[in-house]
């Protein structure tokens, strides 16, 4: 019963209605079409041999791809009431030898996907204090997870979204169903502001609660020093925010999860820090992940159930300085770096192994340049892509940099990538 408590008071909530909760004469309904058209030079990409135990390199090669696409509705059909239904198409023409971390989706009919799809309730009538969001969306944790793809600055998002989604939902797009009760809380004097989410959610694939009944639940709150980061409350967040913002948000947040068929508990901590200060423009990110479970090790009638508790880490850093050169147009040049570490000797990899959750180190590196044309509207981003593995046994596949789904253990090359990104 001890775990019902969180998810009956939200849905409560849902039982009250505002008094004014009334039809907009003029219904606001918009349709939302985004586009990430890609091109890439990849260089150094290798490719385990099963048969010969020995990794082989692969042509170093050009491709052009769809890396991201949406298309849907937002609106508010209702005084206090907001909606998103989007669905996704991403990773069309992408070659699975290219570097670019993602899946190929190259079916003669390429696959097209539910992305969000939820209801956002403002509760309270003239206050940002109170919202109410339930259906499909992002778990409210790690800044680099619930920042669109079109409002970082470097061209891929940092890999350490990837870890901190996988380790929440169980899926690299890091969404799932629930609730989330959120607000602002913005004095009318002084430059401070505070933001706040608690959400409860039921994960899918291999974090499935199987026979007991284990709820993800998650909560964040930010500290606003400065001018604020919103003025209005929302679950999608901003890096850059042109030269309109000098402030400084502080994060910091925590998921917690019982036992399931996979785990028998698992909890993650996070922090992270925006500066956005004229035309400079810092982040950085901390995620640390646990997962406790018993798995059976030893041979030969020399068995025994070992107990364990599996530990990762991931941050990134990036920094962004814009630079105006005509009336509304920006350059900026980006660097970032973003670093993941998790178990590195056998037994502990077997351990990280058996509760699905990543092993090993790697680091990343991105540098570039954007040329924003209507700020994160429309942009064109010229990227350079490497990377800084540690050295293991042929064959492994521990995280991001050794392993891609449709080829097994690789060693990730690096690339060089020119795109577009335009928001309608």
């Amino acid at each position: 019963m001890k775990s019902l408590w969180i998810p009956l008071a939200l849905s409560g909530l849902v039982c009250w209605a505002p008094p004014a909760f009334s039809q907009k004469e003029n219904p606001k309904i918009e349709p939302v079409f985004q586009l990430q058209l890609w091109s890439s030079y990849t260089m150094g990409q290798e490719v385990f041999n099963d048969e010969d135990g020995k990794y082989e390199p692969v042509d170093d090669r050009f491709n052009v791809l769809v890396r991201r696409g949406r298309f849907g509705l937002r609106g508010q059909p209702f005084e206090f009431l907001h909606f998103t239904a989007i669905a996704a198409f991403d990773g069309v023409g992408k070659d699975p030898h290219s570097a670019m971390i993602g899946q190929s989706n190259n079916l003669s009919s390429p696959r097209i996907f539910l992305w969000d799809a939820f209801l956002q309730w403002k509760i309270l009538k003239n206050s940002e204090a109170l919202h109410l969001t339930g259906g499909y969306f992002r778990p409210q944790l790690s800044r680099e997870s619930i920042t669109s793809g079109w409002a970082v600055n470097s061209m891929e998002k940092a890999m350490s979204q990837s870890y901190i989604r996988n380790h929440l939902v169980g899926y690299a797009h890091g969404r799932a169903a629930g609730l989330n009760l959120g607000g602002l809380l913005l004095p009318k004097a002084g430059k401070w502001g505070l933001g706040y989410n608690l959400g409860v959610f039921n994960p899918i694939t291999s974090n499935s609660t199987g026979k007991n009944f284990a709820p993800l639940l998650v909560g964040r709150a930010t500290l606003w020093l400065g001018d604020p980061e919103q003025s209005a409350y929302g679950i999608s967040y901003q890096i850059n925010h042109f030269g309109k913002r000098k402030g400084l948000s502080l994060s910091g947040g925590g998921a917690w999860q019982g036992e399931t068929d996979k785990f028998t508990r698992s909890a993650a901590l996070s922090a992270d820090a925006l500066l956005n200060w004229g035309p400079l423009n810092l982040d950085a990110e901390w995620n640390g992940m646990w997962r406790a479970g018993s798995r059976f090790v030893g041979s030969g009638g020399n068995e025994y159930l070992r107990y364990f508790t599996a530990f990762s880490q991931t941050w990134h850093a990036r920094a962004g300085y814009n630079i105006p050169f005509a009336k509304g147009y920006f350059l900026e040049p980006v660097f970032m770096v973003m670093h993941f570490s998790g178990a590195q000797d056998g037994l502990e990899q077997g351990d990280a192994f058996a509760a699905g959750t990543s092993y090993g180190t790697e680091t990343t590196f991105d540098v570039g340049i954007n040329w924003y044309l209507r700020e994160n509207r429309l942009r064109v981003l010229l990227h350079y892509t490497w990377h800084n593995p540690s050295g293991y046994s042929d064959g492994f596949q521990g995280n991001a940099y050794y392993y891609e789904p449709e080829l097994g253990p690789i060693h990730r090359g690096n690339w060089l990538g020119l795109g577009l990104n335009a928001m309608f």
